[in-house]
């Protein structure tokens, strides 16, 4: 409190250190199997069970979009600067939302790898 006005005091600090916390490289999973998952249909809002989940062509269809879409993303990524290691899921066992995460990770210049829950 200001003695004199018997307001608050207002103190301004700067930062004289410069903390970089934005990735330069990103790790992303190459879909093998994308589809409908039925097991966590129901917590997951953003999927929907439609006659295209269950419609063999289709999911094939699907799969393939969702393939080049990932692609796409990669390389406009890599257009603008950021380094990105590529794993690819694998078929089996089959895993239709591998390219979405549960998890992340970061990687220290120590070696250690350290993983979060999202």
């Amino acid at each position: 409190i200001n003695p004199k006005k018997n307001q608050p005091q207002t103190h301004y600090f700067t930062m004289q250190t410069t903390l970089n916390h934005t990735p330069s490289t990103v790790l992303m999973v190459r879909p093998a199997a994308f589809g409908f998952n039925a097991e966590t249909m129901l917590t997951n809002k953003f999927q929907n069970k439609s006659e295209e989940s269950t419609d063999k062509a289709k999911i094939e269809t699907i799969a393939k979009q969702a393939e080049q879409e990932f692609d796409n993303y990669v390389q406009s990524l890599r257009d603008k600067g950021v380094q990105v290691e590529v794993f690819q899921d694998t078929k089996e066992p089959v895993k239709p939302d591998a390219v979405f995460p549960n998890n992340w990770i970061t990687f220290h210049h120590d070696g250690k790898i350290i993983t979060f829950p999202m």
